[in-house]
């Protein structure tokens, strides 16, 4: 083979990215959830501090 490159993929910005979009995609079905009166306050509070602590961003 004449040419032999090394390619190095860096994919954290992409996968902080997919960690972002799944993180606001839950917290808006949260949200969903508690205007169609589903959740109360209280459960949308603890839920949302269990998702925030799941992705590390609490």
């Amino acid at each position: 083979m004449l040419h032999d490159y090394n390619v190095e993929v860096n994919n954290f910005k992409q996968l902080k990215d997919n960690t972002m979009l799944k993180c606001s995609m839950e917290l808006s079905l949260l949200n969903n959830l508690f205007r169609e009166n589903l959740v109360t306050e209280a459960e949308k509070q603890e839920i949302k501090r269990r998702i925030l602590k799941d992705y590390k961003l609490l």
